[in-house]
């Protein structure tokens, strides 16, 4: 599962919950092994533009809470509309 969405009038964004069974990757020793990863890409169902960027994951809520509360969040903090449902 991930979310794509607009970030500005020519950038795409692209978000997923990861999970890392290896322990030597799991650099934040996350109690699942889980990170949010995001990255931009060329445009809606295009491939990736540049380098994901991933954020640990401590919550207990399921894949599809955390990716919407951060697609909404970073759309508020932006000012970008929120995506449509997917």
């Amino acid at each position: 599962m991930f979310i794509e969405w607009a970030q500005g009038p020519n950038g795409f964004k692209r978000a997923w919950i990861q999970r890392r069974t290896d322990p030597d990757k799991d650099w934040a020793n996350t109690p699942e092994g889980r990170y949010l990863n995001v990255v931009r890409i060329e445009a809606l169902g295009g491939g990736p533009a540049g380098s994901a960027t991933d954020f640990p994951v401590f919550s207990n809520l399921p894949d599809e809470q955390i990716l919407e509360a951060f697609v909404t969040t970073v759309s508020a903090i932006t000012g970008c509309p929120l995506p449509r449902e997917q």
